[in-house]
């Protein structure tokens, strides 16, 4: 999980709760008109294409068109107060609205994420937000693609999110192994893993982060710290 820096709703969910202030029964998620799509790119774009719980990829609307898809394909719209609780201010405020996997296509289930998180309330629980300013210091990621809760709200967290499912786990591993071996058989330098730590994370200018950026920048360093013992180790053999 990484920090999400929230931004303004957009602005046609504020004229659309302009025009139906008059009539408050209407001002729910499900509501007559929502501007759903332009809730989702606003999400889309300021979480840099990244799921929310998971930050596996999640798809651009080019991708969803190439693939024949409309933009809706591109995530579903997650509730971290989940809409079970009722209250129709919370399903229509923009702060509690994340983009996440799996796409709102039917019939998709994933175990995982948002969908596995479904109905359970976070509120006076100890779970991380992903709005949270230290989202990403309560997990700690593995080369071998598993992460742990270093805290009762990351433990939580990685229960109720289901975030070592066996297809993250492999998805992680496989996206770690291929940033610190770019190309078979060649590995990165300490120095340059480091510098890969810090601009994997870097999201100013970028429309997109890489897939489970936290973790490859996690375990980058932990490459590099590795390297750099033995590199010590080596210095200081007798020769």
């Amino acid at each position: 999980m990484r920090s999400i820096d929230k931004g303004p709703e957009p602005a046609e969910l504020s004229a659309w709760k302009a025009r139906n202030a008059a009539t408050p029964r209407h001002l729910r998620y499900d509501g007559i008109g929502f501007p759903r799509e332009a809730v989702r790119r606003a999400l889309l774009l300021e979480q840099r294409h990244l799921c929310a719980y998971t930050m596996q990829a999640l798809l651009t609307a080019k991708q969803c068109e190439r693939r024949g898809w409309h933009t809706g394909f591109a995530c579903h719209i997650e509730h971290f107060l989940p809409q079970a609780r009722q209250i129709a201010a919370e399903s229509i405020d923009y702060r509690n609205m994340l983009a996440c996997h799996p796409p709102s296509m039917p019939g998709v289930y994933c175990g995982y994420g948002a969908q596995h998180k479904a109905a359970y309330d976070p509120a006076g629980q100890a779970f991380v937000s992903p709005l949270s300013a230290d989202a990403a210091s309560h997990f700690a990621f593995h080369g071998d693609g598993r992460v742990l809760g270093l805290s009762e709200a990351g433990r939580n967290s990685v229960r109720v999110l289901n975030l070592n499912h066996p297809a993250l786990v492999h998805a992680r591993q496989a996206a770690i192994s291929h940033a610190l071996c770019p190309r078979a058989n060649v590995s990165l330098s300490p120095q340059a893993a480091r510098k890969l730590a810090a601009a994997v994370l870097h999201a100013e200018g970028r429309e997109r982060l890489p897939a489970y950026c936290v973790a490859i920048a996690q375990a980058a360093l932990k490459y590099a710290e590795r390297e750099e013992r033995r590199e010590a180790r080596r210095a200081a053999a007798p020769r």
